[in-house]
C-alpha cells in the first residue's frame, strides 16, 4: 500500500496522518462512533486509527472537516524540524541543556504552525522528552499528556513508540512508580538498543534494588559511549556503575569505576560531577567500614556547592560508628534547624539524632516507625529506608518485641 497521499493540498505520511486524527479526536472529547457517523464505519475508522487500514482520501477529508480541520498551515520543511528535534535530544542525552534550550526556544517559534499537522504529535513526545529533562516539570503537570498518548501510541512508528516510553517510563519511575517506569523502559529497548536506553534502564534497576541488572545494561551503555567519543556520558556511566558494584558489595569493582569517573570529571571540568562522585565514594567506605575514609569524601562534597544532606548523612554516620559524638553534636546544631526542614534529607539527620540521644526512650520508636519511615518509604529512598529498618530491628529485640522485629526483617530480605 502507499505510504503517503495529498490531503488538503498537502502530501501527508498515513502513519501521522492516522495518529493525528486518533489524537485530535481525543483531545477534542470525540467517540469513534460519533466521529463515524456519516462518514464511514466504525471498525474501518479503528483498522485506520490503529494503523491497519488505509481510508480514501475524500473520507479522510471528511473525518478532518468533522474535526474542524479544513486547512493545513504551510510547514516550510518537515525534514529541517526533525533534524532540530534529533539535535536537540542529542544534545539533551549528552547534559548539554544550554544547547537544547537554544533549539527549543526556535522551534516554539513555529509551534503553532506544527500543532495544526499531523506532525503536532511528533513535536509533543519530543516537547514532553524537553519539560521532563531540561525543566524538570513535576509529573502532576504532565500526566493529562501521558494519558492522552498511552491512547494513541499504537499508531505511532516504531521510533516514536521508542521515544514515548523511553521519556514516559522515565517521567513514571523518577516521579510516581517506580515498576510500571522500568516496564516502559524496558519496552522502549525492544524497540530500539540506544545507549541512552541502556543507560536510564540501568540507572533506574540500580536505584530500585537491582544493582546486579543495572550493571549489565550500564556497562552496554559505557562500551557504547566510548566507542562513539562521548566520554562525557561514559563519566556518568562509570559514576552509576561505581554505585552498583558498592550496593552489590563488590569493593574493588566500585573503587575502580569512580576512580575512572574522578580522573575524567577532572580532565573535563565537570563541576557538577564532584558532589555526586565525593558523596558516592563517603558511600562506599560506609559501606566498606572505611569510616575515616568516609568523613574524608563527605567533608569533600560538603564543600561543594551543591547543597543537598546526603554526604551530612553519610558522615553523621561514619561519626557515630567512630563514636564522635561530639562532631556528631556539631552537626546537629547545625543543620536541625527551621532553615532545613523543607530539605529531603533533613528527617534522614533528625533520625541520626535520635539514635545518638534518644534510642532508649520510646519516642525513638514513634517518630521513626510513624513518621520518619513513611517519609522515606513514599520518596522510595531505598537505602535509607534499610539503615532505619536495620535499626529499628535492633530496637525491637533490645525491647524484645521480637515478632515486629522478624517482620521487619522479612521485609528486609
Amino acid at each position: 500500500m502507499e505510504s503517503a497521499l495529498v490531503i488538503l493540498g498537502k502530501e501527508l505520511e498515513y502513519d501521522f496522518l492516522s495518529a493525528w486524527i486518533k489524537y485530535t479526536r481525543i483531545k477534542n472529547g470525540y467517540s469513534q462512533e460519533a466521529l463515524a457517523h456519516g462518514i464511514c464505519s466504525i471498525s474501518h475508522l479503528s483498522y485506520f486509527e490503529n494503523g491497519k487500514k488505509h481510508l480514501r482520501k475524500e473520507i479522510i477529508e471528511a473525518l478532518l472537516k468533522k474535526l474542524n480541520i479544513e486547512k493545513l498551515d504551510k510547514l516550510a520543511s518537515i525534514g529541517l524540524v526533525r533534524q532540530k528535534l534529533n539535535n536537540m535530544m542529542n544534545d539533551i542525552e549528552s547534559f548539554n541543556y544550554d544547547g537544547a534550550k537554544v533549539i527549543y526556544d526556535e522551534l516554539l517559534k513555529i509551534e503553532n504552525i506544527i500543532n495544526q499537522s499531523p506532525y503536532s504529535i511528533e513535536f509533543k513526545i519530543y516537547d514532553l522528552m524537553y519539560k521532563t529533562f531540561v525543566e524538570l516539570i513535576d509529573y502532576e503537570y504532565l500526566k493529562d499528556d501521558i494519558a492522552l498518548l498511552d491512547k494513541i501510541y499504537n499508531s505511532l512508528s516504531d521510533e516514536l513508540k521508542y521515544l514515548y516510553f523511553f521519556v514516559s517510563g522515565y517521567i513514571l519511575y523518577k516521579n510516581h512508580d517506580n515498576r510500571q517506569g522500568i516496564e516502559r523502559q524496558k519496552k522502549a529497548l525492544l524497540f530500539k538498543d540506544t545507549s541512552w536506553i541502556n543507560f536510564a534502564l540501568g540507572k533506574s534497576l540500580c536505584f530500585n534494588n537491582d544493582p546486579a541488572k543495572g550493571s549489565y545494561y550500564l556497562e552496554k551503555a559505557l562500551d557504547s559511549y566510548e566507542k562513539s567519543g562521548r566520554y562525557l556520558n561514559a563519566v556518568w556511566c562509570h559514576n552509576y556503575l561505581g554505585i552498583c558494584f558498592s550496593y552489590l558489595k563488590m569493593y574493588e569493582n566500585s573503587e575502580k569505576h569512580f576512580d575512572a569517573a574522578l580522573m575524567s570529571a577532572k580532565h573535563f571540568d565537570m563541576d557538577k560531577l564532584f558532589w555526586h562522585l565525593y558523596t558516592n565514594l563517603s558511600d562506599l567506605y560506609l559501606s566498606k567500614g572505611s569510616y575515616e575514609e568516609s568523613i574524608k569524601w563527605s567533608k569533600l562534597a560538603l564543600e561543594t556547592k551543591y547543597s543537598d544532606f546526603l554526604p551530612v548523612y553519610n558522615y553523621v554516620s561514619a561519626c557515630i560508628k567512630l563514636k564522635k559524638i561530639d562532631e556528631c553534636n556539631k552537626i546537629f546544631d547545625k543543620y536541625l534547624n527551621e532553615q532545613y526542614e523543607s530539605y529531603k534529607y533533613y528527617n534522614a539527620i533528625y533520625y541520626l539524632y535520635l539514635v545518638v540521644h534518644k534510642f532508649n526512650d520510646n519516642c525513638f520508636y514513634d517518630e521513626v516507625k510513624n513518621k520518619i519511615l513513611p517519609y522515606y518509604e513514599a520518596i522510595k529512598k531505598n537505602d535509607i529506608c534499610m539503615d532505619i529498618k536495620l535499626k529499628l530491628i535492633e530496637y525491637l529485640e533490645k525491647n524484645r518485641k521480637y515478632k515486629e522485629a522478624n517482620k521487619l526483617y522479612k521485609e528486609l530480605i
